[in-house]
């Protein structure tokens, strides 16, 4: 059975506010996964989920703003429905997402995000994630003391050796598992820290980076997604507000209030990314 035709034009044009730097680039036929009330997953045929959002404070390089898509019940995307990807459009048999000519989301590190990272920082970002970050996940790989968490364990023995990073792809749990979100703040923190040294920003270990890509193939959707655009330099907008908020920190109440924010991100997603980002082999802090 062949693919379902939908004509250019096919019912109201909506016009996001926001479009992710990766989005115009993905071409073909995609299928909603999953639909909640301010946000819809498509799944392109590469693997990865293109998230049409309500709140820009959800964009990533792969999402569309479009807070017009949910005011009206009947242009909901229910799991199952065809999509059509063509650079410049998303067409629905509803709507078309006119994607020119829109404002692109990047969703890189500036050097105004990290002016203010210092070591002091890392170390207060730390004991507030301690103190305030979700359990569940990968929270325990900043505590000295011994864990019932079979998935910490499990990662302590990986990372014994060194920081190889492939070893935690698809570990743990979530949607987004615990340790594609701890690799995603691994690399976020090397990202930073080649910024601030005003170096080009690549991920550092082409060996590690080799194997990250071929260890995607273990994980979910999801991890997939986040661990492509991670790879590629670019982060959830939630994390990046997160680094820029603690770097612009004037003292701990206000580093407190960055962490709790970033760890309401999903069940423990906003703690593991952190967690990664101080994390380091000997569970110290190098500048960032």
């Amino acid at each position: 059975m062949g693919q379902p035709i939908l004509e250019k034009g096919t019912g109201k044009t909506l016009r996001p506010i926001l479009v992710g730097a990766g989005v115009p680039g993905l071409t073909g036929w995609g299928q909603v996964v999953s639909s909640f009330a301010g946000a819809v997953n498509l799944r392109h045929p590469q693997g990865l989920l293109v998230s049409l959002v309500e709140d820009p404070r959800n964009m990533t390089s792969l999402s569309v703003c479009v807070p017009a898509l949910f005011r009206k019940q009947e242009r909901r995307l229910f799991p199952g429905k065809r999509v059509r990807l063509e650079g410049p459009s998303l067409a629905t048999e509803d709507f078309v997402l006119d994607l020119q000519g829109r404002p692109i989301w990047q969703g890189r590190i500036t050097g105004e995000d990290v002016k203010g990272l210092s070591p002091s920082k890392i170390l207060l970002l730390k004991q507030s994630l301690v103190s305030m970050g979700q359990d569940g996940g990968f929270l325990g790989l900043l505590r000295r003391e011994q864990t019932d968490n079979a998935f910490v364990s499990k990662a302590r023995r990986v990372l014994a050796g060194g920081q190889v990073l492939c070893g935690l792809v698809g570990l743990g749990p979530g949607s987004t598992p615990s340790g594609d979100d701890f690799v995603a703040g691994v690399l976020m923190r090397e990202e930073a820290k080649a910024v601030a040294a005003h170096r080009e920003p690549v991920i550092p270990w082409s060996a590690e980076k080799e194997g990250l890509r071929a260890a995607m193939d273990r994980t979910n959707d999801a991890g997939k997604t986040l661990l492509w655009q991670a790879l590629h330099g670019r982060f959830p907008s939630y994390l990046i507000e997160a680094v820029r908020s603690v770097s612009e920190a004037k003292g701990q109440q206000e580093i407190d209030e960055a962490v709790e924010r970033a760890v309401s991100h999903g069940a423990t997603s906003g703690t593991d990314a952190l967690v990664g980002f101080v994390f380091s082999r000997e569970g110290t802090f190098e500048e960032p």
